[in-house]
């Protein structure tokens, strides 16, 4: 059962067979005899933020700008690491009189790439986030010279990093400002959301090209003297005051610089997003020493343009984008014994009473 269990875990027969240690010597008439193997595992997820006013976890927001930082588990003004959304408008600035802090909006800009204290966010937003794993730290390495009686030595026979990548943007929201009571007016919204992960372990592992690309055509009743939201992104239902239609096939998701798909509605209504894992054999560049490694995951979102095709009214949108990166290193080995071969004893003990027999 011991060797069942080996060669499951080390992904069949032929996979041991061949693994046997190589670096470390048998004296002659020895061999090695399978054990029961085993795994390591190593995962680690970018860190989330919190919601408006938590102080304490689970966080669960993977919005650009509320990052778990020490002192700081939600947006507050100060982490200026990234804002949370990104916003255009057609003709003026609309801006938001909302303070920061746990009794006010976090929808608030404290000033970022040259805009001021209060205004609308800039129309470009970028974040890079971390996952550190560790490497597996071989107890019984095939480290050469003659093996000993009963020496375990551990081969790796198969080694595995699973990197995942999720990102996308919610929250997409137009703001209808001002125009003719009782008219409507007619926008083209065009955005873009990037991510990508890289890392220098296993002699360089990247993911770059990994791109959604959205827009929408808003119809909407113009504001008159005020002004109200309606939705632009996906998941966009109210027909009474928007109707939202693609055009131009300019929509489309690609990965690694292929495309793979047209958007869809992401982690809920009026929202867009795309997920993908992509596993790296790691196996012959695997570190069999410990320690550490470093992933870089980064996501970046722009609002490309926004243009009124018709009407009086002025608009801002706005999307909130955010991203995660998760990583696994999975490896598993398969163990050995160095011990003398069972049918070579019993030859070489029948050979020496044989010749013990002839001397008398």
């Amino acid at each position: 059962m011991k060797i069942a269990v080996s060669l499951a875990l080390c992904a069949g027969l032929s996979s041991v067979a061949l693994a046997v240690p190589t670096n470390t010597t048998l004296p002659g008439g020895w061999s090695w005899a399978p054990l029961a193997g085993g795994s390591f595992t190593s995962s680690g997820a970018t860190a989330r933020g919190g919601a408006n006013g938590q102080t304490t976890g689970p966080f669960t927001d993977t919005s650009f700008g509320v990052m778990d930082e020490s002192g700081t588990p939600w947006f507050t003004g100060n982490d200026l690491s990234a804002q949370q959304y990104v916003q255009r408008q057609v003709f003026s600035n609309f801006g938001t009189g909302s303070p920061p802090g746990p009794s006010g909006a976090r929808f608030f800009n404290p000033g970022y790439q040259g805009t001021g204290f209060g205004s609308n966010f800039p129309r470009t937003a970028s974040e890079q986030r971390g996952v550190t794993l560790n490497h597996w730290s071989n107890a019984f390495p095939d480290a050469g010279g003659v093996a000993t009686l009963n020496q375990i030595v551990y081969v790796p026979v198969a080694a595995t990093l699973s990197v995942g990548l999720g990102w996308g943007g919610d929250e997409m929201l137009l703001r209808i400002i001002g125009g003719t009571s009782g008219a409507r007016s007619q926008f083209f919204v065009d955005a873009t959301l990037g991510a990508g992960f890289s890392s220098p372990a296993f002699g360089g592992i990247t993911s770059t090209g990994n791109t959604i690309r959205v827009n929408a055509i808003v119809q909407a009743n113009d504001g008159g003297s005020g002004s109200y939201d309606v939705a632009w992104g996906y998941g966009a239902s109210n027909a009474s005051q928007v109707n939202v239609s693609r055009s131009g096939g300019i929509d489309a998701v690609f990965v690694n610089g292929q495309f793979v798909q047209d958007p869809s509605q992401g982690v809920g209504p009026n929202s867009v997003g795309y997920g993908f894992t992509n596993n790296y054999n790691v196996l012959s560049a695997l570190v069999q020493s410990g320690g550490t490694f470093n992933l870089d995951f980064a996501s970046s979102a722009d609002i490309n343009n926004l243009v009124r095709n018709s009407g009086n009214a002025d608009a801002r949108a706005s999307m909130g984008p955010g991203f995660e990166g998760t990583a696994t290193l999975t490896v598993q080995w398969a163990a050995f014994q160095a011990i003398p071969t069972p049918g070579s004893m019993a030859l070489l003990g029948l050979g020496g009473l044989l010749a013990a027999r002839r001397r008398r």
